[in-house]
């Protein structure tokens, strides 16, 4: 079986230091002679951040539009298209400032990509004196504030230009929102990259400094994973079975056959609404369900899923 190839999102509010971290990192890993791509996002008609991006490295770039809105599809097409034309450890996707985390995610688990990618990390770059001060509407602030809480990794940046005082309350009101997530807080996002492929031993290698706000060090708390389907659904027990786990399962996506038809679906679930839509004919595709939620753990879905008769699930390869 090919080995899937990892993926990492990136997100953070303008001037957070987004495009300075993703320099960072494609240098991290080529050091660590690791085959890297970049998905970049902008929301203006010409790229900016892509300089950052050395001309050796695949880049696809989606202008003139945020993920979460017009050109969702287009990223699952561009990402299917990265991991088909080269061989591939790595996909880094920058997204636009004002992108919400979770549809970020939401795009990059089309159920073509099941198979291809797994999602490793999403890390939010916070710029410390703006998440202090809050100068901005609260539009911007329930954005800001959704980047923390989905977030695995926060590193909390630019703390040169704030007090130590203030660093403390930065630190609170982030725990606050995220206890969970890793966090670090640094200047020109200098993030210690050790904790991308060596979590369990992190601590060991933060500064006195750091080690004291990463006291509890937890997995990935908003997780995916890709479930294949044998068998028919049925509709009325799967939207039951959605709506007794509304408040892990943020999403769930899929193709699927249903009981009462002998089509294939491509199923969608979001904000508590299931969405089903005809595959054409000739289109060929695999069942399975592909589910994003908090503290998801694939075989207890497995498990809940055949307590109640809904699907049979096939041995995982």
């Amino acid at each position: 079986m090919k080995k899937k190839v990892e993926v990492i999102i990136l997100s953070g509010f303008l001037g957070s230091g987004k495009s300075t971290l993703l320099s960072r990192l494609l240098s991290y890993e080529k050091k660590r002679g690791r085959k890297v791509a970049v998905l970049m996002n902008e929301l203006g008609k010409v790229s900016i951040d892509s300089s950052v991006v050395p001309s050796d490295i695949p880049l696809k770039e989606m202008l003139n539009g945020c993920i979460c809105c017009s050109i969702q599809g287009e990223l699952s097409v561009q990402l299917k298209e990265l991991t088909e034309e080269h061989t591939l450890d790595v996909i880094y996707i920058e997204a636009t400032g004002a992108a919400h985390p979770l549809d970020v995610l939401d795009a990059c688990t089309h159920p073509l990509l099941s198979a291809s990618i797994q999602i490793q990390a999403s890390i939010s770059v916070v710029n410390s004196k703006q998440w202090l001060e809050q100068k901005m509407s609260n539009m911007m602030k329930k954005l800001i504030t959704h980047q923390v809480k989905f977030a695995d990794i926060v590193l909390i940046n630019k703390i040169d230009q704030i007090t130590e005082n203030e660093l403390t309350k930065v630190k609170a009101t982030i725990e606050k929102e995220n206890p969970s997530a890793i966090k670090q807080a640094v200047t020109f996002s200098q993030m210690d990259m050790n904790i991308l492929h060596d979590r369990n031993s992190q601590l060991g290698k933060l500064s006195e400094k750091q080690r004291d706000f990463n006291t509890d060090v937890k997995s990935l708390h908003l997780k995916t994973c890709a479930i294949p389907i044998e068998g028919a659904i049925n509709r009325i027990q799967l939207e039951e079975f959605l709506e007794e786990n509304q408040a892990q399962l943020l999403r769930m996506k899929g193709f699927i056959r249903l009981t009462d038809s002998p089509a294939i679906y491509l199923f969608n679930y979001a904000y508590g609404f299931p969405m089903y839509e005809r595959v054409k004919s000739e289109v060929q595709v695999s069942p399975v369900l592909v589910c994003i939620g908090e503290e998801i753990i694939q075989e207890e879905l497995e498990e809940k899923l055949k307590e109640r008769g809904i699907v049979k699930v096939s041995q995982i390869g």
